[in-house]
């Protein structure tokens, strides 16, 4: 049995007298200010476990949810996410896309593979085990990843967990919604603006930008000079014509 070197005495805003620590479970089954535990032969009728923290289907909300039609959510779910980079960030790289974040598992289930899509969930990559931290029981993994990008503009990465009982997240929150709000863990999402150098005419702009001293960011401010010479302008509308010749 594990022995605990207590230092010094727990605040009461953290428990005191006792706090009871539940791994693998949602955070309100790990109980503060402990004076007495019961074994009891059903659910306990306490108002945090019987009516907080519920997990109901699609078809109930607040038109018709109760206590008894939802269930008690005890193990932590899948879970991940995408730390970097940032949501409506804009990203200027060479034909690939860093990714870094941290995915977990309750119940006593560990990490086991990691997975970031390019395109919202259609197209996967696999996380390299030597580009994740070491697994451990109760535990989060974080890792990295670097996803051939080659689509400019708008785009939206995602990314999802497989634990060790091959659990995962669902692909969208609207598959996981819950009228209570907990546990709604899908696969975490964010959109970023790309801009990939490995594109002859992109790596000319911002040459181009860079010798004019002119900064990428914001994205929405226009450029402070004509795009393009009218006689360049000439000669490719001229050398596609919008109207057919006959």
């Amino acid at each position: 049995m594990a022995r605990v070197r207590i230092t010094q005495p727990l605040p009461k805003i953290h428990g005191y007298p006792l706090r009871v620590v539940v791994t693998g479970y949602i955070g309100a089954r790990s109980a503060k200010w402990v004076y007495k535990i019961n074994a009891l032969s059903e659910p306990s009728m306490g108002p945090v476990q019987r009516q907080e923290y519920l997990y109901y289907t699609q078809q109930i909300g607040k038109q018709n949810a109760k206590y008894s039609n939802g269930f008690s959510i005890q193990n932590m779910p899948v879970s991940s996410a995408i730390i970097f980079p940032q949501d409506k960030q804009v990203i200027i790289h060479d034909g690939h896309v860093e990714l870094k974040g941290w995915s977990y598992s309750g119940g006593g289930n560990w990490v086991e593979r990691v997975e970031v899509s390019p395109d919202g969930g259609h197209v996967w990559y696999c996380v390299d085990q030597d580009d994740m931290t070491e697994k451990h029981y109760h535990a989060w993994r974080l890792w990295s990843i670097k996803l051939p990008v080659d689509a400019e503009g708008w785009l939206e990465f995602c990314v999802r967990t497989w634990d060790s009982s091959n659990n995962t997240e669902p692909t969208f929150v609207r598959s996981a919604w819950n009228w209570d709000l907990h546990v709604t863990s899908s696969c975490h999402r964010i959109k970023v603006y790309s801009v990939n150098t490995s594109r002859p005419a992109t790596a000319q702009r911002l040459a181009e930008m860079a010798a004019r001293g002119e900064a990428f960011d914001p994205l929405t401010r226009p450029l402070p000079w004509s795009l393009e010479s009218e006689e360049e302008y000439l000669k490719l509308v001229r050398k596609y014509p919008r109207e057919p010749l006959n």
